[in-house]
């Protein structure tokens, strides 16, 4: 009977370890991760802050280089691949009769998954006041497709009919998305981190 019980016991600690090998519930969260410093420290006088377009393409191509090392899931795998930055100037007039000069950018990344596919995304930023902000993007894959504008989310799937709408911030941690690990670890709440 001893020796049954031991191997029923073993069992079932072999079936538990299984299941929960890969679980979220026993990853770190992502808050633990100490915040991403990306851009480099550029020292401007207060009343002349104009950036150039090289300066704001560094700025982003340095986010970019962060994007590649976050791991997306518990594989080692699963990364952001192929990023690609676009950024171009936008002139938005000032009332006092000047311009002041800001950039727009994208970014475009394949997402590797577990699942053998890659996802898409597609990011759009705003370089204003000296800093990029993450206004929004995309994310879609085989089985489903994100949509997000700042800080709130919305999940189209293919085996449902109708979308699920909520802020990132009180999403689950299943919700295993590459704009969540940008918004919040990258950018600090969609703003990028300065030294």
């Amino acid at each position: 009977m001893g020796s049954a019980y031991r191997c029923w016991l073993s069992l079932i600690c072999l079936v538990l370890v299984g299941c929960c090998w890969g679980s979220p519930a026993l990853a770190a969260p992502s808050s633990l991760a100490g915040p991403a410093q990306v851009s480099p420290q550029l020292v401007r006088d207060s009343d002349s802050e104009r950036f150039s377009l090289a300066e704001a393409r560094q700025r982003l191509e340095a986010i970019a280089e962060v994007m590649r090392s976050i791991r997306l899931c518990n594989r080692p795998n699963c990364r952001y691949r192929d990023i690609a930055v676009d950024v171009w100037p936008v002139d938005i007039s000032i009332p006092n009769g000047g311009a002041e000069p800001f950039y727009e950018g994208s970014i475009d990344a394949m997402i590797d998954r577990p699942s053998g596919s890659l996802d898409k995304a597609h990011y759009r930023l705003q370089f204003r006041q000296g800093r990029w902000q993450l206004l929004g993007g995309e994310e879609m894959s085989d089985v489903s497709s994100f949509f997000f504008e700042g800080d709130t989310y919305e999940v189209f799937s293919a085996y449902g009919t109708r979308s699920h709408k909520a802020k990132l911030a009180d999403a689950s941690s299943n919700l295993r998305v590459g704009y969540r690990e940008l918004y919040y670890r990258v950018f600090d709440q969609g703003q990028e981190r300065l030294h």
